[in-house]
């Protein structure tokens, strides 16, 4: 699931079946509102009719809502588009992440209506890195899971295979921004930003509790 396109969901459904693999396609969207600050949810299709949902809110963000940064959906656009999809927010760069640093009164009324729209098909993304400081948000996750019964999806950012890809990836990242990688404004990567195994990611989320099953 990239940020913002499908552009590469071809050739990896192509290379899954190569393999014998089931693909699972799915798209970082930006989300943008006069209420609120903008972010990312993730959007995953689970059958069909949410694979062309998908494609309706991509082929909007690009042909109708572009502007001069990023193609993006407002809110009102997933009120149509919801069937056979599943909705995780909380993650990286999240609608609901930029909305709790920026005003938590927000918070709490957005997911709400994000449960509205997407039902059972809704999920907290909770991600945890070491070089992260806001661990009230987290827990801030955790609890509204338990009180509105929303299950949790643990994730982590995988940019690419290894840890020791880090450096690679860095520097693409300042390519692709023009900067250099000593400047201070603009986005890093993390060393963190690999797939971890599984024992991993259960140490990592261990204390999680199990909401719904």
């Amino acid at each position: 699931s990239d940020f913002g396109n499908l552009f590469g969901a071809l050739e990896f459904s192509i290379e899954c079946k190569n393999l014998g693999v089931q693909p699972i396609i799915g798209c970082n969207i930006l989300v943008k509102n006069n209420k609120l600050v903008n972010g990312y949810v993730l959007l995953i299709c689970k059958n069909k009719q949410g694979y062309e949902n998908l494609l309706n809110l991509v082929s909007k963000s690009y042909l109708e809502n572009s502007d001069s940064e990023n193609p993006y959906i407002e809110v009102e656009d997933l009120n149509y588009n919801s069937e056979g999809l599943i909705c995780m927010a909380g993650g990286r760069f999240g609608l609901l992440t930029n909305n709790y640093n920026h005003n938590k009164e927000l918070v709490i009324p957005l997911v709400d209506h994000l449960k509205k729209i997407f039902s059972n098909d809704f999920y907290f993304e909770l991600q945890r890195y070491s070089h992260e400081k806001n661990l009230n948000y987290s827990q801030f996750l955790v609890e509204t899971s338990i009180q509105k019964g929303i299950p949790i999806v643990c994730t982590n950012e995988n940019f690419f295979m290894h840890s020791d890809f880090y450096d690679s990836h860095d520097t693409l990242l300042c390519i692709s921004q023009q900067k250099y990688i000593d400047s201070e404004d603009r986005l890093k990567s993390s060393n963190e930003f690999y797939i971890k195994s599984s024992d991993e990611m259960y140490e990592l989320f261990k204390d999680i509790p199990v909401v719904c099953e």
